[in-house]
């Protein structure tokens, strides 16, 4: 009597069966055949979910053989091919499944009902799969390694497919690492960026990622919370050739519970002639930037100074501005009693942002807020712990959709336009402002400063705007940055731009200029090139935000979108035909 595992399968066979199941330092799940019997059957609990490509290991097929595998309540077949020997073994793809648990399942491996073909089964394996789609660069030249796309090497990381999560997890067991396969259309140097996060006490352990045929060390950082992920620049990289290439993360050294949780990693183009410094690589590399902040960013000129000089310096960027800046606007969603005469609370980023970052798609946020957040009373603890948390809110939902964040410190408020009707400290609501708001937005701003050894990204406009107002007020007493104390005039939005162009990398010559005349002598057709900026950005602002949505009363619609962004579209081949 024969059976179908050693022999021809359809006799009848009842003798008796031992299997052995493995789960393998690299992920690999292993169901191994010790006897014989009709049908194989194993029972397992692996120690991670996700997906995994199902393998059987074959011989002594025949033209029309075919197994059937039933695993965790799903079935798969596979035709086998004919190997007339009986010896040799093949290895036969049988499909890919996804495992939705780590609890216990069950294997049976057999026949398909009908098959009398014979053959012999050595054995089945799970190998972990990626969860997303096939990695091929973007036509602006990044490459974009999401977490789904990855293979992981593992026996408890896996990929996290939880809304808020969305990561690489569980990296409990430092042997475990992943790796990713991606399609090099444009071949060139690349900036390495690996998004990671890290809780609280679990900091300092040792990765490597290696790519292109190098090896790049990082040391995780804390980041306050696992899925709170910042971005890390290792270093650059080339990658010489169209085609096929791949990048490996590899712990070497766990120092607390865990290793750290991965979002993405980005390979961005390194922009060829002129290149740009660091703190503009991303924003030279991106889509869309889209600014946000109250009514001193929708007042816009300063992000109008920002684009111009990009446009200046790197004519070949495709970068979009996208202006989104709302007035009264805060961050925290505080709002002072009677604001606006009683009309209307002041709106909060947060009822918003999600249609931001759904609608307007941006790659990088450049946010300033802060004026508003103190609502223009003394320093309150609870008002400055809700301006702190809701910035923790929007790098969190920032980073869930891989969109980097640039805070900007908020710009100074000045009490003198006021002729004394600030009120002091001690009381119960302030009608009119605090005398020494800008005190609030100097703390504000210190701890915004130091959210740097987190890895954020921090442009502080307040200091530098602090002493230029003080220096220039020696000298002339009624000298002013802005005449009603809060929105700033047009050398107050240059003196934030010039910080902004400052951490961009932008020549000393311009950074140290008091007015945004300076453009105009950084090229010749600086001012050419401001005007149709400021005519783009003007064109799209409104239309763009009805079209992503408010609560705040009062704004205009602007033009309908189609017409706004085609006349912008018509303003940017204006813009290219200058280059």
């Amino acid at each position: 009597m024969h059976c179908w595992l050693c022999a021809v399968v359809g006799l009848c066979c009842f003798l008796p069966v031992g299997f052995a199941a493995e789960q393998m330092p690299d992920g690999r799940i292993t169901f191994g055949v010790t006897a014989v019997g009709d049908t194989a059957s194993w029972e397992f609990k692996p120690t991670r979910w996700g997906r995994y490509d199902i393998e059987a290991t074959v011989s002594a097929g025949a033209a029309g053989s075919e197994l059937q595998v039933e695993i965790a309540g799903q079935t798969l077949t596979a035709r086998l091919p004919p190997n007339a020997d009986g010896v040799n073994r093949t290895t036969v793809p049988v499909g890919r499944f996804y495992l939705a648990k780590s609890e216990p399942f069950t294997v049976r491996a057999g026949p398909k009902p009908g098959s009398t073909a014979p053959f012999t089964l050595g054995g089945i394996t799970l190998r972990p799969a990626p969860e997303g789609d096939a990695v091929v660069q973007k036509p602006t030249g990044e490459i974009l390694l999401r977490s789904r796309d990855a293979t992981t090497h593992s026996v408890m990381m896996c990929y996290e497919p939880a809304t808020n999560k969305n990561c690489l997890g569980y990296w409990g067991n430092p042997t475990d690492w992943a790796d990713w396969e991606f399609t090099v259309m444009q071949p060139g140097a690349f900036d390495l960026e690996v998004w990671q996060g890290c809780g609280n006490g679990s900091g300092g352990s040792d990765v490597a990622v290696e790519v292109g045929g190098e090896r790049f060390m990082f040391v995780v950082e804390e980041t306050g919370h696992f899925q709170n992920f910042v971005p890390r620049r290792l270093g650059r990289v080339m990658l010489a050739t169209v085609g096929k290439h791949s990048l490996a993360i590899k712990p070497q050294r766990k120092q607390g519970g865990a290793v750290m949780d991965i979002r993405q990693v980005k390979l961005v183009p390194v922009v060829s002639g002129d290149e740009p410094a660091p703190g503009a690589r991303a924003l030279v590399a991106a889509n869309r930037v889209v600014f946000l902040g109250d009514s001193i960013t929708y007042g816009g000129e300063w992000v109008e100074f920002v684009e111009t000089w990009l446009r200046l310096k790197f004519p070949g960027a495709s970068v979009g501005f996208l202006n989104l800046g709302l007035p009264s606007e805060t961050v925290s969603g505080l709002s002072e009693p009677g604001h606006a005469g009683g009309a209307f609370p002041r709106p909060g980023l947060h009822e918003r942002l999600g249609r931001v970052l759904e609608i307007a798609k941006p790659d990088l946020i450049v946010a300033c807020y802060g004026m508003n957040d103190g609502i223009y009373y003394p320093f309150g603890e609870e008002r400055t712990k809700a301006f702190q948390d809701a910035m923790r809110r929007l790098r969190e939902r920032a980073a869930h959709e891989g969109v980097r964040v640039l805070h900007i410190t908020p710009p100074v408020f000045d009490p003198m336009p006021y002729g004394g009707r600030t009120l002091p400290a001690g009381l119960a609501e302030y009608p009119t402002p605090y005398e020494g708001y800008n005190g609030v937005l100097d703390r504000y701003s210190e701890w915004l400063l130091k959210q740097r050894t987190n890895g954020w990204e921090i442009v502080d406009a307040h200091g530098p705007m602090n002493r230029f107002l003080a220096d220039h007020r020696r000298a002339d007493p009624k000298f002013l940055l802005a005449s009603d104390g809060v929105h700033a005039n047009t050398q107050g939005h240059w003196l934030i731009a010039r910080e902004v162009l400052r951490h961009l990398g932008a020549p000393d010559a311009l950074v140290s200029a008091d007015t945004p005349d300076a453009l105009a002598k950084f090229h010749p057709k600086g001012a050419e090139v401001l005007k149709l900026v400021q005519q783009r950005q003007r064109a799209q602002k409104d239309a763009w935000l009805t079209h992503v949505g408010h609560v705040r009363p009062g704004m205009s619609k602007g033009k309908p979108l189609a017409d706004a962004d085609r006349e912008a579209a018509e303003v940017t081949e204006k813009l290219r035909a200058l280059r």
